[in-house]
């Protein structure tokens, strides 16, 4: 839902504040986007995906067009007219989410991800460091970041499909390595570097 727009303000220009309600978020999520061009939104009304906001601008005196994005953890602490310009480190990992680590969460729980595992990413635990290690070690499996299948296993997380924790050690074979997940077997093919996964 829009909760607000704001037009010519120093710095940000036109902008708008948007409460996302849809279950797809993996934590709640104000979403700010400022120096538009024009507004196309009005305060209450409720977006559907795909409907726009407005146009993207430098409005704000920017020198050239783009679309700054933010994605809080709740309503700005400092109104809406909140700019961490010069904020400490801290206080900007206390109020706002890692872009990537919100949608690396969102796309795992899309995926069916548990929830523990939507939490550590959007907590910013890496993917193949801390989350896929935390899963291998919850199945007694050794793990090798580097390999072929926890590569691909990050892979299909970033495209929204969970593929559960490992089944059983990575093995080789005449040319790759395939290794059994809770939710499919992933092949790697290493003369071309292909990847496929059955189930």
């Amino acid at each position: 839902m829009v909760r607000a727009t704001l037009y010519a303000a120093a710095g940000e220009g036109h902008h708008v504040w948007v409460e996302l309600d849809d279950p797809c978020c993996p934590g709640p999520t104000w979403w700010h986007t400022d120096h538009l061009q024009s507004v196309s939104v009005s305060v209450a009304q409720r977006l559907a995906p795909g409907d726009p906001i407005g146009t993207c601008g430098r409005t704000g005196g920017w020198d050239c067009a783009h679309a700054h994005t933010e994605l809080l953890k709740g309503p700005p602490q400092d109104g809406f007219y909140q700019w961490p310009y010069q904020w400490p480190r801290e206080a900007v990992e206390s109020a706002y989410y890692s872009p990537k680590a919100w949608w690396d969460a969102a796309a795992a729980m899309v995926g069916q991800a548990p929830p523990e595992v939507v939490t550590m990413l959007l907590e910013g635990w890496q993917l193949k460091g801390w989350v896929l290690a935390d899963l291998y070690a919850q199945a007694s499996v050794p793990f090798n970041p580097d390999s072929a299948t926890a590569n691909a296993w990050c892979d299909e997380l970033h495209r929204g499909v969970y593929r559960g924790r490992p089944r059983g050690e990575e093995h080789a074979i005449e040319d790759g390595v395939w290794q059994e997940y809770e939710s499919g077997v992933v092949v790697w093919r290493a003369s071309d570097g292909a990847v496929s996964w059955n189930g």
